[in-house]
């Protein structure tokens, strides 16, 4: 009965003792809108009289409601290699649009 108990407590030991501790985070991609960047008030004005009265919308409405459909947040825990490829990842901006990131806490 030792001898079981011993070879348990030795199978235990190994098992806790190769188990490595992976640095994980929980990730999120992101969308920061920035449909309006660029424009003088007045561009904006003429804009916003232009998508009023083809879809009904100001300009900004009519864009964040179209691809903010479009776009799915991705929200999860990494770790190890997946984790630093995401972290290495550099941000997509397109100037005037959107910038889509990752946030890694």
């Amino acid at each position: 009965m030792k001898k079981r108990i011993l070879q348990i407590v030795a199978i235990s030991f190994l098992a806790f003792g190769f188990t490595s501790c992976k640095k994980c985070k929980d990730c999120e991609y992101k969308i920061d809108w920035k449909i309006t960047d660029g424009y003088s008030q007045e561009e904006l004005d003429a804009l916003d009289a232009q998508y009023q009265a083809t879809f009904g919308m100001d300009y900004e409405e009519y864009y964040l409601d179209f691809y903010s459909s479009a776009f799915t947040s991705v929200n999860d825990e990494y770790c190890g290699d997946d984790l630093e490829e995401i972290e290495d990842m550099t941000d997509v901006n397109l100037a005037g649009y959107y910038r889509m990131y990752w946030e890694c806490k």
